[in-house]
């Protein structure tokens, strides 16, 4: 598995979104992979956050992202500094997957349920 592609690797998703938004590039596969590990909101955070000292990044970063959306996420964040940034989309990864297991066992002893019932027309 690619660097790139591990939910692991924050700083490094960061750091390509960011540089795919600063110099206009087409986004692809890899850049939409950076927001979808659960910690979407820390990753626009931090994007938000280097928007501020890059000016390019900040001219361009309406283009890729919903500034009304991450702002609600920076302000949710306000009190995470940068640095921990990566511990608090750890836990949200933790916290999404958890969520997404139990929706995902939910759903299959749902349909096991429903595959014993007895057909109403039969």
């Amino acid at each position: 598995m690619s660097r790139l592609n591990d939910p692991e690797n924050f700083r490094g998703r960061v750091a390509y979104a960011a540089k795919v938004i600063a110099y206009g590039r087409r986004p692809t596969r890899a850049f939409d992979n950076c927001f979808e590990n659960y910690d979407g909101d820390e990753v626009a955070t931090a994007i938000l956050r280097r928007s501020r000292k890059n000016v390019r990044l900040s001219a361009n970063l309406h283009r890729y992202l919903s500034l009304a959306s991450i702002k609600v996420a920076a302000e949710r964040l306000a009190d995470v500094p940068t640095r921990k940034l990566p511990d608090a989309a750890r836990q949200s990864r933790v916290r999404g997957k958890a969520e997404f297991d139990a929706w995902f066992d939910q759903r299959h002893r749902d349909d096991a349920i429903a595959e014993q019932r007895p057909d109403p027309d039969g």
